[in-house]
């Protein structure tokens, strides 16, 4: 008996899916150069608006007492 059976070369490679340590260590570089600005720049806008907070809430106590003052000027005339 014959047998047809036809044989395909395989390639003499094997493919390995892994990550060489340096590309792993790019990875965690560029990561952190993209998150600690993000971090700086979110916690820059978070400090600006307290402080409007604080200087709004300094600016309308200031305002009290001096329509507070105005007030005890005007009952001593």
């Amino acid at each position: 008996m014959q047998s047809n059976s036809s044989t395909q070369p395989t390639p003499n490679f094997q493919y390995i899916d892994y990550k060489m340590p340096t590309d792993l260590s790019v990875n965690i570089f560029i990561g952190y150069s993209i998150l600690i600005p993000m971090i700086v720049f979110v916690g820059f806008n978070i400090y600006k608006k307290y402080q409007t907070a604080v200087f709004c809430r300094q600016v309308a106590y200031l305002e009290k007492l001096w329509h507070l003052n105005i007030k005890k000027e005007l009952e001593e005339k």
